[in-house]
């Protein structure tokens, strides 16, 4: 129970009105700004208009809110944010690059993905209902998930670097660098060193000063996606990118995509336990995984992303020290006006990109930490330590391969072989069941 007694506020405290507001808005600026970046390069990468990045921009900050919602009230019930899974995110882009070349339209690889997300949505429910989560629970030892935890922060690592400093056109704007670099700096001395009080907003300082400094410094430019004409309310769309379109490949994909969802699943609620020091709720897996499947299947029929519990949730609950439930709860409701309210979102999308990825990547450095915190729970000996020097070496190695490598593959191989995450959780999964099962 040690984790517990660290932080300000638990699971079911309740701060003061004042206090629950800005700790709400604190948590909401967390979840926009991790999510943000996804819809946005999607957008990028697919080619889209304006107008169409910023609808896209909007669902997802909706599905993102409402998926939030639905769990802490009915799913898990802790503060676990429902946000974009970053293996969908992978797919899309691998997706892409695989069909697009091949002669298909971008718009048929979205209508593909469509399909993909309700497949897998409807597969999640059906999984959890039937107890099949909690049949394979045993799979995902400590080992396992502290390597999950790993992999997923190196996963968008890259992207949060990237953005952090500036890079664009191959190089590096050295003010937006050092900018970048304070606001680490300020959050991480503040959920260190500071008060409770500094402690607990100091991911809203770091943004607030970031903001500041970005404006003082005459860096200019914004991470908003383009407007809307003449909209005060936008309402997500049924089927925006068309009628769903059936595909043996993205079936298969979407399966083994449900694989690292799950691994997703225990890997956040065991990151959760440790930072709140107390046991989950009875039915946390089946319950979240119905969730989930509900938020998957309403991001294909709205076309969002695809959505997942965020693991990195724990390390913002450790950074500021609230673990309380109500705040939460209120950040997904304001989450969900923002993809309501075209104003709100605008002012949301303000903020400079630089800023938002320095003040999370704090957050993902904390969940490094807690991946390592479960491998310290295994012996480190022979055996342990080639599953975890092989998992790293091979998945890590993949990322940096670029997808253009597997074009000769069929094109559910190029979808799985392009994605580290998949590739490593799979891996470390074979290596601690089957090549160096325990007693063999």
């Amino acid at each position: 129970m040690e984790k517990e007694q660290e932080l300000h506020y638990r699971l079911e405290d309740r701060p003061s009105p004042t206090e629950t507001v800005l700790l709400a808005l604190q948590w909401a600026l967390f979840m926009y700004s991790i999510n943000l970046i996804y819809p946005l390069v999607i957008g990028d990468i697919f080619q889209f208009p304006p107008a169409e990045t910023t609808a896209l921009v909007q669902r997802s900050t909706f599905l993102v809110g409402l998926g939030s919602l639905l769990q802490v009230m009915w799913g898990h019930r802790v503060p676990i944010t429902e946000g974009v899974a970053a293996v969908w995110f992978s797919i899309f882009i691998l997706s892409y690059q695989a069909g697009v070349p091949a002669g298909q339209s971008p718009g048929a690889v979205l209508q593909s993905m469509e399909f993909g997300l309700i497949f897998a949505g409807v597969l999640m429910i059906l999984l959890s209902l039937g107890g099949v989560l909690n049949a394979i629970q045993r799979l995902f030892t400590p080992l396992v998930i502290g390597m999950a935890l790993i992999l997923i922060a190196l996963q968008v690592s890259g992207t949060f670097v990237q953005g952090m400093v500036g890079y664009e056109n191959g190089q590096v704007r050295g003010l937006v660098a050092l900018c970048s670099i304070l606001v680490v700096a300020l959050v991480t001395f503040l959920s260190y060193r500071g008060n409770a009080y500094l402690k607990n907003f100091s991911a809203l300082i770091g943004l607030l000063v970031g903001w500041g400094l970005y404006s003082l410094l005459g860096l200019g430019g914004t991470q908003a996606a383009g407007t809307v004409p003449d909209r005060l309310i936008y309402l997500p769309q049924l089927l925006a990118w068309g009628a769903p379109r059936v595909s043996a490949a993205v079936a298969v994909t979407a399966l083994i995509c449900c694989l690292v969802l799950v691994a997703n699943h225990l890997a956040s609620y065991a990151a959760a336990r440790s930072v709140l020091g107390q046991e989950l709720p009875a039915g946390t897996i089946k319950k979240g995984g119905v969730c989930n499947g509900i938020s998957n299947l309403l991001s294909g029929l709205l076309a969002g992303i695809g959505t997942v519990p965020i693991a990195n949730a724990a390390g913002f609950v450790e950074m500021t020290g609230v673990g309380a439930r109500l705040p939460f709860l209120l950040a997904a409701v304001i989450l969900m006006l923002v993809g309501l309210i075209w104003p709100l979102g605008q002012f949301f999308t303000s903020i400079p990109a630089p800023v938002v990825y320095a003040v999370s990547f704090v957050a993902f450095t904390r969940m490094v930490g807690i991946g390592f915190t479960n491998l310290l729970r295994v012996r480190l000996n022979q055996r342990n330590l080639i599953i975890i020097g092989l998992t790293l070496c091979i998945s890590v190695g993949l990322m940096f391969v670029p997808p253009a490598a597997y074009a000769g593959l069929p094109v559910v191989f190029q979808l799985v072989c392009g994605n580290g995450l998949l590739m490593g959780i799979v891996l470390v999964l074979l290596l601690e069941h089957l090549v160096f099962r325990a007693g063999r």
